[in-house]
C-alpha cells in the first residue's frame, strides 16, 4: 500500500437558503444581486423519446423575473436530434425553474450525439461563474456503446477504528477497503467482461489493477462497485459488487489516474483524482450524484461514504 498525501476538495460553495425561514428572505431587485446556476437530471438520454430535465437556480430570489437564454451546440442538431425551449423564467420570489430536453427518433445509425447546453444570457441577475451542460442522446440504431460515470471513489479509508470499514466485512483494511463506484449512464444493460481498470502506474507496466469478469452485466442507470479486497458485506444498494482481481487497487493519494480500457485495449474512461488529493479520511463523491461536481463525501453528510447508493443512501 502506497503512502497517501492529501487532496483539495473541488466542492461548490452552496447557499444554505433552506435553512431559513421563507418570511425571512426578502426577494432582493436589481440585475447583479442573484446568480445563476444550471443543473440536469441526466447526462445521457435515449434517442427515443428520452427526456432529461435542465433547472436554473438562483441563489437568492429575485423582485422581478429572471430569463435565462441558453445557447446550444454540440455535433447533435437543435429541432433534428431533440427539442427544447431555448429560455429559462425563473418567476419573481422564486428561486428555481425548469424546461425540458427531448430526444426526437430517427432510423439513422449516427452513433452517440452530444449536446452542448451553456448559459448564453441573464436578464434580472448574473450567470454564476460559466454554466454549461453537456449531454449525449444514445443511439438506439446501432449497438449500445458503453458510457460510464465515476460518481465516488475512496482511496484515503479512515484509520479510526471502523470509521474506514467501507466494505462492511467488520474489519479495517486500507488496502481492502478503497472503493471506486461507476455508473452505468446509458439506457441499456451493459456488459462490462473484460474491460480492465487501471491507476497510472499499473498502465505503466500494463498490469490491471482490476480485470471485470466474466458476467458483469450493469443494467441500466445502476451502479458497479470494485472494493479492492476483504469480504464485501450489505446489499450496497442493489450495486454489482466485486474485489480488485490484483488483490489491490493500489490508489495514490498524492495524486494518480484513474483509466478504464475495454477488451480491444481502448481507452473508454480516464480521470485525474489529482486534485483531490488531501488525505480526508473519507470518500469522494457527486453531490448531486451522476451530475454534480466532487466534493468530500461528509460535506452533504453525516456519513463517510455510500458505496453503491446514492449520497442520501438510497439506490441509484
Amino acid at each position: 500500500m502506497k503512502i497517501k498525501p492529501y487532496i483539495y476538495g473541488l466542492a461548490s460553495i452552496l447557499f444554505a437558503l433552506n435553512s431559513c425561514k421563507t418570511e425571512d428572505v426578502k426577494p432582493i431587485s436589481g440585475s447583479n444581486a442573484s446568480k445563476v446556476s444550471i443543473t440536469a437530471d441526466k447526462l445521457v438520454i435515449s434517442e427515443n423519446e428520452g427526456v432529461a430535465t435542465i433547472t436554473a437556480s438562483l441563489n437568492m430570489p429575485s423582485a422581478d423575473n429572471v430569463e435565462v437564454s441558453l445557447m446550444f451546440s454540440g455535433n447533435a442538431s437543435y429541432a433534428i436530434d431533440y427539442t427544447s425551449s431555448v429560455s429559462i423564467i425563473i418567476p419573481a420570489g422564486s428561486i428555481t425553474a425548469n424546461i425540458t430536453v427531448t430526444a426526437m427518433q430517427d432510423t439513422i445509425e449516427e452513433g452517440n450525439e452530444i449536446i452542448q447546453l451553456e448559459v448564453a444570457s441573464v436578464i434580472g441577475a448574473t450567470k454564476d461563474g460559466i454554466q454549461a451542460i453537456s449531454m449525449a442522446i444514445e443511439d438506439d440504431d446501432v449497438p449500445t456503446q458503453v458510457s460510464l460515470l465515476l460518481n465516488e471513489i475512496l482511496y484515503d479509508p479512515s484509520n479510526s477504528g471502523l470509521d474506514g470499514d467501507a466494505n462492511g466485512d467488520g474489519q479495517y483494511s486500507q488496502a481492502e477497503d478503497e472503493f471506486v463506484e461507476l455508473i452505468n449512464l446509458s439506457t441499456q444493460a451493459i456488459d462490462l467482461s473484460g474491460y480492465m481498470l487501471y491507476d497510472a502506474e499499473n498502465l505503466g507496466i500494463n498490469t490491471p489493477n482490476h480485470t471485470f469478469p466474466n458476467g458483469s452485466i450493469v443494467e441500466a442507470g445502476k451502479a458497479i462497485l470494485i472494493f479492492g479486497g476483504g469480504t464485501p458485506t450489505g446489499t450496497f444498494g442493489g450495486a454489482v459488487v466485486q474485489k480488485s482481481t490484483s488483490g489491490d487497487l493500489n490508489l495514490n493519494n498524492a495524486g494518480d489516474i484513474l483509466y478504464l480500457y475495454n477488451p480491444a485495449n481502448e481507452e473508454v474512461l480516464s480521470i485525474d483524482i489529482e486534485p483531490w488529493s488531501n488525505n480526508p479520511n473519507e470518500s469522494y463523491s457527486r453531490n448531486p450524484d451522476i451530475t454534480g461536481d466532487f466534493e468530500q463525501h461528509s460535506a452533504s453528510s453525516s456519513k463517510l461514504f455510500s458505496p453503491g447508493t446514492k449520497i442520501d443512501g438510497t439506490p441509484f
